[in-house]
């Protein structure tokens, strides 16, 4: 392992080729703060993602819930609010799964997990992220810990889906930022709009509004947190009406206004998305498009 910082080291692999269709990325976090001083923070919404903590703690929950334990290994289906987590030391391996992933490797409807973590060791929805758990305890390399996720995930891949390439094609759709209705979307995806609400719940957790307006948000917030100077009338996505529009979504996705989330400190999300956009080139899982990854390297 790399020395920590006096924060904190987050670092993110590519899985083997056949997988990046299904999984963003392996990711890796070690927080160790001076004199043990907790940190709180604000990660937000995003798709599905497997946290095994293989040292200390890192309790959370969706605001506006109080923070909470969480399990040592755990899921956390789709989410659509802001997931607030304190820290003063651990050290954690994860697995960020695309709505592709979801489909391929659970199949469970989504909607059902959404804006939730649940324990894989006693859940057989998960038992292919759950046979992981046993084997990296102990592990304390990146490469090392990535390889065993290679392989389990390789060996559970088995034939592709019937319907992979239209769950990309609507997971494509969701991301364009010229796509800003249910109404565009279908006619988009050339789909009945009844299916399209349908799958988005099974697949991406949420009806199509919903997800929309998630990556709305998600699209003015990106470039404000990577360059906090701007004003938010100058990141704000063409589809918001004012800045008043804009403050009723913060509220609903953060569970807090755009004023009290950049007083925040919030040293591991800062950290964790500029570590993200150097290594894959984009700051937040849920505006990953399909496939951006599949031709990479580790």
């Amino acid at each position: 392992m790399p020395p920590l910082s006096s924060i904190g080291d987050y670092k993110f692999i590519l899985p083997a080729p056949e997988l990046r269709r299904y999984f963003s990325s392996y990711y890796f976090v070690e927080i160790a703060t001076p004199g043990r001083t907790e940190l709180d923070d604000l990660l937000y919404p995003e798709w599905a993602s497997v946290r095994f903590m293989l040292e200390g703690t890192i309790p959370a929950s969706l605001v506006p819930a109080p923070v909470a334990p969480v399990p040592r290994a755990s899921i956390t289906g789709p989410t659509s609010r802001a997931c607030h987590v304190r820290c003063s030391f651990a050290r954690m391996a994860g697995i960020g799964i695309m709505p592709a992933g979801w489909a391929r490797f659970i199949g469970a409807s989504a909607h059902r997990y959404a804006n939730n973590a649940f324990n894989l060791e006693v859940d057989p929805t998960f038992a292919v992220f759950g046979a992981i758990w046993p084997e990296i305890q102990g592990l304390s390399d990146h490469r090392q810990i990535a390889d065993v996720f290679d392989r389990h995930l390789l060996a559970a891949l088995g034939p592709a889906l019937q319907r992979e390439d239209e769950i990309e094609r609507v997971h494509a759709a969701l991301v364009d930022p010229e796509i800003t209705d249910v109404v565009r979307l279908a006619a988009r995806l050339d789909l009945n709009s009844q299916y399209v609400e349908r799958l988005c719940r099974r697949v991406f957790g949420f009806p199509p509004k919903r997800l929309l307006r998630r990556q709305r948000f998600l699209r003015s917030l990106a470039p404000r947190m990577l360059a906090p100077n701007l004003k938010w009338i100058k990141v704000l996505d063409s589809s918001y009406h004012d800045q008043a529009h804009f403050t009723r979504d913060f509220r609903d996705f953060m569970g807090m206004t755009p004023k009290a989330f950049l007083e925040m400190p919030r040293p591991i999300s800062k950290a964790a998305t500029r570590a993200r956009l150097e290594a894959l080139g984009e700051p937040l899982q849920a505006l990953q498009p399909p496939g951006a990854n599949e031709a990479g390297s580790t």
